[in-house]
């Protein structure tokens, strides 16, 4: 049994070791389209983009977790 669960958390820890690394490559690419809409001139919130993301996510959790990412690429933003 703990050798079972000693396995399943490596598998936690590499899967969270690549969503890092996708977070901080997501947080350069939210940080560019900020720049470019701050030259545009163009409002940080988008509604239309927020709904179209989240659309996409079945799972609840998981559309937790994008809500909150969301929330947050948008303070990077501004």
């Amino acid at each position: 049994m703990q050798k079972e669960l000693k396995n399943l958390r490596k598998q936690i820890d590499k899967i969270d070791k690549k969503l890092h690394k996708q977070l901080l490559k997501r947080e350069k690419v939210v940080t560019k389209i900020g720049e470019i809409k701050k030259q545009r001139k163009l409002p940080i919130h988008n509604p239309q983009r927020e709904k179209e993301v989240l659309s996409k996510i079945e799972n609840k959790y998981v559309k937790k977790i994008f809500k909150e990412i969301i929330e947050i690429s948008r303070r990077v933003q501004g």
